[in-house]
């Protein structure tokens, strides 16, 4: 038994000048996870999600063993880790082992599928953890590998979590999700109050913006769409539903009785009409301007629009009926909201949407909207600043606006 010790002391000491040091570990660790996380696609909420789960299983460390099976076998996360590599500590100790584990095995000697954990999401479940080793070996690398273990992780994740999870814009939602669906702890209410509190402190911490609870936005509907009511807008149109939402919340109507001039631009005066609509719906249920006598019929919403704060002194005394620029219908749409109706839910990356330098002065606004699922560009992911708005392209904003559900997933990492 000495000899068996002294050779498992030699191989801790060989194997432990390669795996991740756990001095600073869980800092530098928590950095390298968030960036593996957004790299893979998932929303800021999302990753935050995800880690605030796995802070509170091992607070970063793939080399961490659950705190029972350390006191139980005497052996440290390291010495256990290292005996695991050189096979000193066989696939099936690993498993399930009596010697380990915080549960026994039962009469016929089979495992119960009760375990200890290991790992960052410490894995407990013998199936669970006869994968991981597998998989560690299939890689030819320790069994506490950072990137092997999240690798496996998002294998074993079901295809609809990491949708889920990739569109997220609530941290405390991804965070519950994420363990109800995933992790299956045991933990109390309180213990997951203390997993989303640690989710929030990583999305303040690495997304750029301090977390504010976002709101699902579902504006009434005032009229009734029927296809075929505006000659112009065909039932195949990409655009036919959102100019059927735009119309039925009372936030775009035709430019005549029969036809919606779905190609027609847009004019600045129209714009600030629409985003004074949203901004008034949305802050008090509805909207009821009244247009004063001699005035022409777009200043009563400048007014609205420049006394809240949607547009500026030069938006509100210029020639309202040039055609609006892509970039300042752009701007003007990302004030109609408050920030909380209009969470990110995307990952699009500073700089990567290809025509919006992010020294413009409307990038913020763009790349805003882009997150929030609001706007998407092309193919490319370019938005064309410069170029006119259609009509159609505004009913697929106000749409977006005015209904979460018909915001659109980008991802421009």
């Amino acid at each position: 038994m000495k000899k068996r010790m002294t050779v498992l002391l030699l191989v801790v000491c060989l194997i432990a000048a390669v795996l991740p040091t756990t001095v600073s570990a869980a800092s530098t660790n928590q950095e390298t996870i968030w960036n593996y996380l957004r790299a893979q696609g998932f929303s800021a909420a999302g990753a935050a999600g995800i880690m605030g789960n796995l802070e509170a299983e091992s607070g970063y460390l793939p080399n961490n063993m659950e705190d029972t099976a350390n006191r139980k076998s005497g052996f440290s996360d390291a010495e256990f880790t290292a005996g695991v590599d050189s096979g000193e500590i066989t696939r099936e100790e690993f498993i399930s082992s009596d010697r380990f584990g915080v549960c026994t095995c039962n009469p016929t000697g089979s495992p119960t599928g009760q375990e200890y954990g290991y790992g960052l999401a410490q894995w407990t479940f013998t199936t669970r953890k006869a994968a991981l080793y597998d998989f560690a070996k299939s890689r030819g690398v320790s069994i506490a590998d950072l990137t092997m273990q999240l690798d496996f992780m998002i294998g074993e994740m079901s295809s609809s979590l990491k949708s889920y999870l990739k569109t997220a814009d609530d941290v405390e939602e991804a965070c519950v999700t994420f363990h109800n669906d995933y992790e299956r702890s045991s933990a109390t209410a309180s213990m997951l109050t203390g997993r989303v509190n640690r989710a929030i402190n990583v999305y303040n911490k690495y997304s750029g913006s301090t977390y504010v609870k976002p709101e699902t936005v579902h504006f009434p509907k005032v009229t009734v769409y029927t296809q075929g009511q505006f000659t112009d807008v065909s039932a195949s149109e990409w655009y036919t539903g959102n100019v059927a939402s735009a119309v039925e919340f009372g936030l775009m109507k035709g430019n005549s009785s029969s036809t919606f001039n779905p190609n027609g631009n847009v004019t600045i005066a129209e714009a600030i009409t629409m985003a004074a609509r949203i901004h008034s719906i949305y802050t008090t249920g509805g909207e009821s301007f009244v247009q004063k006598s001699g005035q022409a019929w777009y200043q009563v919403y400048l007014d609205y629009a420049y006394q809240n704060g949607i547009i500026g002194q030069s938006d509100y005394t210029c020639d309202v009926n040039q055609k609006i620029t892509r970039a300042k219908f752009a701007v003007i749409f990302a004030k109609a909201l408050p920030e909380k109706a209009l969470p990110a839910r995307n990952t699009v990356a500073d700089g990567k949407i290809p025509d919006v330098p992010m020294s413009a002065s409307y990038a913020a606004a763009v790349y805003q909207l882009y997150r929030a699922g609001i706007l998407s560009g092309d193919e490319t992911g370019s938005f064309y600043p410069q170029n006119t708005i259609r009509r159609s392209e505004a009913a697929a904003v106000v749409s977006r606006m005015a209904d979460s559900d018909n915001r659109v997933a980008v991802s421009l990492p």
